[in-house]
């Protein structure tokens, strides 16, 4: 019986020898993308066009121009509107009275640091700035200059453009931004291909389509029946600059400032095959009524207008 146990126990020991174990680890990197309202800008330029009008005239179908008599005697033109801009006062001297109306077109943006996919700004984290076009002909006073946040690390939860401005001829602008993600690509064998779109839709927001209000001083809003991008001359135009991992430009687009025949637009696209690291599109405005003109004045009735931008960076099916 002891030989038997024996032998019993070499025979163990004998298959244990065969066997193997592993330990293995590795890594799991996980990045998405993000895209999100960065950035936006207005200003009005210096208008120093004085636009008159016969209002007698105007309300019976004539559009005549005319030169106001501050006598107003027998046989005058009392009936002589005019606004702002250069033009000869009571005391007989050149002046321009249309100085600091750009400061009635501003901004309203609700911003916030960039938070993650899924990951609301809290309630406390959100600022609201109050921003008042410049009045520059090339710069514009911006979301990013008061909030002095880098606009990549900034995000517009809302936004408003409130244009109180005697005559039409504000520009403003709005920023997307895409963060692509963080994985790596770019090794033998990869195929990775992105395609980037950009263009946006106008739609107008009018009231009960009435013209009954009457103006007492305590009314609500009245509306016009006439659609802001019509009567502003709205016309639009957009850039897009994509950046590989690298730092080179990789995508670029832009089409030039044009009317939207309808609502919606195709404005700006491209691709590459390329690592991409981030995009920007940029989608501006501009209200282009011909100065001098009747037409140029800003209408009393609220005009309303919902613009929304439509930016897309994808990688494609082949």
């Amino acid at each position: 019986m002891r030989n038997l146990l024996v032998g019993m126990f070499l025979v163990l020991v004998a298959a244990s020898t065969n066997a193997a174990q592993l330990s293995f680890k590795f890594d799991v990197n996980s990045s998405g993308s993000s895209m999100y309202a960065c950035d936006a800008g207005l200003k009005h330029t210096t208008d120093n066009v004085k636009v008159c009008y016969d209002r007698v005239a105007l309300e019976q179908g004539n559009a005549v121009s005319c030169t106001p008599d501050f006598s107003c005697g027998t046989g005058d033109d009392c009936n002589c509107v005019c606004t702002g801009g250069y033009g000869v006062n009571q005391a007989g001297s050149v002046v321009n009275n249309n100085q600091g109306n750009y400061r009635l077109d501003y901004m309203k943006a609700s911003v916030a640091d960039w938070t993650d996919n899924g990951d609301i700004p809290l309630e406390s984290d959100i600022a609201t700035y109050n921003v008042e076009a410049n009045e520059s002909a090339y710069n514009f006073n911006t979301v990013s200059g008061v909030s002095t946040k880098s606009v990549f690390k900034q995000q517009i939860t809302d936004l408003e453009f409130n244009l109180g401005s005697e005559k039409y001829g504000a520009e403003y602008y709005v920023d997307i931004c895409f963060r692509a993600t963080q994985i790596t690509y770019g090794y033998t064998g990869s195929s990775i291909s992105w395609t980037a779109n950009g263009g946006v839709t106008i739609s107008d927001i009018v009231g009960d389509g009435t013209d009954n209000f009457t103006f007492d001083g305590t009314n609500t809003a009245s509306y016009s029946t006439e659609a802001y991008q019509t009567l502003s001359g709205l016309e639009v135009k957009a850039e897009l600059v994509c950046i590989a991992k690298d730092g080179c430009q990789v995508i670029t687009d832009a089409s030039p400032y044009a009317s939207i025949p309808g609502q919606y637009a195709d404005l700006v696209s491209g691709s590459a095959d390329a690592d991409l690291k981030a995009c920007k599109f940029r989608y501006s405005f501009k209200e282009n009524v011909v100065l001098s003109s009747i037409d140029s004045i800003r209408k009393w009735k609220l005009q309303r207008a919902q613009i929304c931008t439509d930016s897309s960076v994808n990688e494609p099916l082949n």
